[in-house]
């Protein structure tokens, strides 16, 4: 069962995600020997939105995000796991 979070306490753990996931998603592409444009080339979503995910300029929905994820060979869960270290789920 999920954790019940206050308005306060879920607002706290989107922006943890939202800090960190610029970095992750850049050490990933990086660990992966690709440019921003060898990701594009391989996954589809724009070198522009790359750019401005990795400049927590963007926040990308699902979709993309399982787009990046399988453009460097990782699972979403891979991608986006240990980015939230919030209250855990009961």
């Amino acid at each position: 069962m999920a954790a019940n979070f206050s308005r306060h306490q879920a607002y706290a753990y989107a922006e943890r995600i939202r800090e960190r996931l610029p970095r992750r998603m850049q050490e990933l592409r990086e660990a992966q020997g690709l440019s921003q444009y060898a990701l594009w080339r391989r996954c589809g979503v724009s070198r522009n939105t790359i750019s401005r995910i990795e400049a927590g300029d963007r926040l990308p929905g699902v979709a993309v995000l399982a787009q990046l994820a399988a453009g460097m060979g990782v699972s979403l869960e891979g991608f986006i796991g240990g980015l939230e270290d919030g209250p855990k789920a009961s």
